[in-house]
């Protein structure tokens, strides 16, 4: 039997996300000092005081945006890794899944690429141990995918670590490439040039990589 909620703590977590999806926008166009908090409640069409219930700080506000977003991006891509049925459809889904969602958001991709007005925070405190640990998760279950991989001798001998680390660096310099170009052609050609790069680079046995032929929908509504 489902849990059951009571309305006020429903409306509650309903306005928590309402504030932080308009804070994501916010800073994300005007960075960290840019934003205020009363630009952030006036968007939100909600008190000062009611914003300030809800977070400490506009510090306070801006950890919660990353931190839920990171945990977002972490969960759906270990997801969809998890349920492919090969290592090599691991891969691909790590790269369509990760590069998916950036493009379906691309605020959080700013302030997670992009650096806005980041380096003169603490990044120890804006990235805790514990949400670095979860993006790692990531990377770790990616890791675990290319080992197998090697051991089932579909890559080459090389530090699967180090292979992870390499395509995790590639999607996120791609994702990167989207933001600071004028004119991006279709998405779809990025991605099976990433999965090229990434297999013909390290297979034994080369294929023909899978068609992202679906993420055409995505790409014309971007």
């Amino acid at each position: 039997m489902a849990k059951f909620t009571p309305r006020r703590e429903r409306e509650r977590q309903e306005h928590i996300r309402h504030i932080l999806n308009v804070a994501e926008a916010i800073f994300a166009r005007k960075g960290f000092f840019g934003a205020t908090m009363r630009q952030i409640a006036l968007k939100a069409e909600f008190a000062l005081g009611t914003v300030y219930s809800y977070f400490r700080d506009k510090k306070g506000l801006y950890e919660k945006v990353i931190e839920t977003k990171v945990n977002e991006l972490v969960d759906v891509v270990t997801g969809e890794m998890t349920s492919a049925p090969s290592v090599r459809a691991q891969v691909e889904r790590f790269i369509y899944t990760k590069m998916t969602f950036f493009l379906e958001n691309l605020a959080f991709l700013r302030l997670y690429l992009a650096d806005v007005d980041v380096p003169r925070l603490d990044a120890e405190h804006i990235l805790p141990k514990k949400l670095r640990e979860k993006y790692n998760s990531m990377v770790r279950t990616l890791t675990d995918t290319i080992e197998q991989g090697i051991r089932q001798g579909i890559f080459k001998s090389m530090n699967p670590k180090v292979l992870a680390r390499t395509l995790d660096s590639l999607t996120n310099a791609l994702a990167l490439s989207w933001l600071r170009s004028q004119e991006r052609g279709p998405i779809e050609n990025d991605l099976r040039i990433v999965t090229e790069v990434f297999f013909n680079g390290a297979a034994i046995h080369q294929k023909p990589t899978q068609h992202y032929d679906n993420i055409k929908e995505l790409d014309n509504e971007s």
